[in-house]
């Protein structure tokens, strides 16, 4: 089975996008996101029970979690092409034609300049930034987040991150917002996108509402 390239595809996003993370400060509010809105869930966020996710995206397979939620997830999912080489026959059973795949650019986000994310996916602010990014780029308007907490290494079950690679980035504040912030600030200012958080978050964009 070709796997497509998600720019390659005619998959849409919507124009109302939640992009639910496992951050511990989002547990308070799945019953909030409104119900006309596409739902992704990042990494292990798949495994949050309120939740009833329409894609998956997945920057990473090594973990301890993953091959249980492999088994179970029958909806879109859309890889990292670093992870590609892990996608499983069941993933490929379980979603069918309903598994993507994106690059990334060689240039990361960065702190002092917002380089163009027209048709392409930055890393370096995080999987939450990643889909950011691809809501923006498959026709989002307004997009949600919920659990992007940027902070701390626990989840929402209060597991903590098993990845030794992130423990030096994450800390009361993640080294990583200075590099997403400039992007929502453009996505908002510059574009005319909608961006708000249903939890608290150390990113600096405002609390939805239904007019935000």
């Amino acid at each position: 089975m070709k796997i497509l390239n998600v720019f390659d595809s005619n998959l849409t996003a919507g124009e109302k996008v939640c992009i639910i993370a496992p951050g511990p400060n989002g547990s308070q509010h799945y019953h909030e996101i409104p119900k006309d809105f596409t739902k992704i869930v990042v990494n292990k966020a798949i495994q949050i029970e309120e939740v009833k996710p329409d894609w998956w995206i997945i920057a990473h397979t090594n973990t301890s979690w993953f091959n249980k939620a492999d088994r179970h997830y029958s909806g879109t999912r859309v890889y990292s092409y670093r992870a590609l080489p892990s996608i499983s026959k069941t993933a490929l059973k379980m979603s069918a034609d309903k598994v993507y795949f994106f690059y990334l650019e060689k240039e990361p986000l960065r702190d002092d300049i917002v380089l163009p994310i027209n048709g392409l996916i930055r890393y370096g602010a995080s999987v939450s930034a990643l889909a950011i990014q691809l809501a923006y780029n498959l026709g989002a308007k307004e997009i949600l987040l919920c659990g992007v907490d940027m902070s701390g290494n626990s989840y929402w079950d209060k597991t903590e991150n098993e990845d030794p690679e992130v423990l030096d980035v994450h800390g009361d504040i993640w080294s990583s917002v200075k590099r997403l912030n400039p992007l929502l600030h453009y996505l908002r200012n510059e574009l005319n996108i909608k961006v708000s958080t249903l939890s608290e978050s150390k990113l600096d964009i405002p609390y939805y509402t239904k007019e935000s």
